[in-house]
């Protein structure tokens, strides 16, 4: 009759395979998932039956755990046969489900030994003992403590963790070294419980302690290999609104001298137009229409700040193609104290932001107004507009994008947020009532109140 050790490796590729899939059910999978999965639950299930045990190095430290691990690195292909991600998003999901796994065997051990006052049947399992069916009522309390505690670890690391893991994530870790460790430290933690089942002679108490030890080493693990994917998206981000910055600053550059072009261009050419209009014959009504037109392009916005008069003036143009109103009242000289890029980028996100919600609305409704004031020794921005349908937030409080397409969208607010950050400064966003508000308070440097104050 097989022994233990037999059906307990059948019974862990069940648990690895189902950890597995806590953790990748939301990626995005391939043609024909349901007999691809079925497929690899069948390979996996089928090794690990015909794994060999039954004779005495079976019963040793170094053999169980590299029986284990195969088992578990079989998972990886079929990951990959499953699934259409990169290798490393596959290993990141594969070990948070081993370190799952590992987490719930623990704790049903804890468990077990707490409820019977002995050792864990589970650690006979290990062993290539006998095995010996009853349904007496500690084999029951067995079953049903063993189906609890996994239930239980599962159910908590979906909550903590794999609930983090959205649909169509880019889970690329940067730190290869990183990832490297946590792995190694999974592993060691894994040979040093086989170390304690096979060769340690500890006392009751001291199993507890190591139950409790290798739990917390589990959860100490996870929180390790899930930071460094929050560390990584961040990274991430970061990047991409440092590419989005650069990209601002060289059309800020650009809009500078086109504007100057073309407001040179509007200028002689209003002159001009009147000389042909003294020379020739041609009605007053044709000529106050193309002075009007050219006036479109010839709208300079004077607010006491130059950064801020060439995106406004640039607003401008884009409001009236569209047909949009744009309202400002604005004391440039109140952002005296922000860099022209940072200028440029927070008012730019946030006026192409507006524009493009009110588009959607009819022509009576298309309107986005500006206001920037000082008071004090604070200086606040709003900008209003109204909007069509709903905004939703995600988790760090920004309203979800409803652009797709490019790399950049979805960070124009979060560009808001840091550039006003940089200068101390702080954001709100509400969207009630069909008007969306975008307020932002920033503080005047001291140095600039002192010299102020001296004049």
């Amino acid at each position: 009759m097989p022994g233990t050790l037999f059906w307990y490796k059948i019974l862990f590729a069940v648990e690895i395979l189902v950890a597995e899939f806590l953790f990748t059910f939301r990626l995005k999978k391939r043609r024909h998932f349901p007999l691809r999965f079925a497929a690899t639950c069948a390979s996996v299930i089928a090794v690990a039956a015909a794994f060999p045990v039954g004779f005495d190095f079976a019963d040793t430290v170094w053999y169980s755990s590299l029986m284990f691990l195969l088992l578990f690195a079989l998972t990886l292909p079929g990951l990959c046969l499953c699934y259409e991600e990169r290798f490393t998003s596959l290993f990141f999901c594969a070990m948070a489900g081993y370190t799952t796994q590992h987490f719930a065997y623990e704790l049903a051990n804890l468990f077990l030994s707490l409820i019977l006052q002995a050792r864990s049947p589970l650690l006979g399992m290990y062993q290539d003992e006998d095995i010996v069916f009853g349904w007496d009522s500690e084999t029951l309390l067995f079953i049903v403590g063993y189906l609890l505690c996994y239930f239980a670890a599962y159910t908590a690391m979906y909550y903590f963790f794999s609930r983090r893991i959205k649909e169509g994530a880019d889970m690329r870790v940067r730190s290869k070294s990183m990832m490297f460790l946590i792995a190694a430290g999974l592993f060691a933690d894994i040979v040093l419980n086989s170390v304690l089942v096979y060769l340690a002679d500890t006392d009751f108490t001291g199993e507890i302690v190591n139950y409790m030890t290798n739990m917390l080493c589990c959860a100490l693990l996870m929180y390790a290999l899930f930071g460094l994917l929050r560390t990584s998206e961040a990274e991430e981000k970061l990047a991409a609104e440092r590419r989005l910055r650069r990209k601002e600053r060289e059309q800020y550059e650009m809009s500078k001298a086109n504007i100057d072009l073309i407001n040179t261009k509007c200028h002689d050419m209003r002159h001009q137009l009147r000389e042909i209009g003294k020379v020739r014959s041609m009605p007053e009504e044709a000529i106050r229409e193309m002075e009007s037109a050219i006036s479109m392009y010839d709208a300079v916005v004077k607010t006491g700040n130059v950064a801020l008069d060439i995106v406004l003036t640039e607003k401008s143009m884009q409001c009236a193609a569209a047909g949009v109103r744009l309202t400002c009242i604005a004391d440039g000289e109140a952002l005296s104290f922000m860099s022209e890029a940072d200028i440029y980028s927070m008012f730019g996100n946030a006026l192409d932001n507006a524009i493009d919600a009110v588009r959607l609305l009819g022509e009576d409704e298309r309107v986005v107004s500006l206001k920037i004031y000082r008071s004090g020794d604070m200086v606040s921005i709003g900008v209003k507009n109204p909007y069509s349908g709903s905004v939703s937030f995600d988790d760090d409080g920004f309203p979800h994008t409803t652009k797709g397409g490019t790399d950049y969208h979805g960070f124009g607010v979060r560009s808001i947020f840091r550039t006003a950050e940089k200068y101390g400064g702080s954001v709100s966003v509400r969207a009630d009532g069909g008007t969306f508000a975008l307020g932002i308070v920033l503080p005047v440097p001291e140095h600039r109140q002192t010299e102020e104050s001296a004049e």
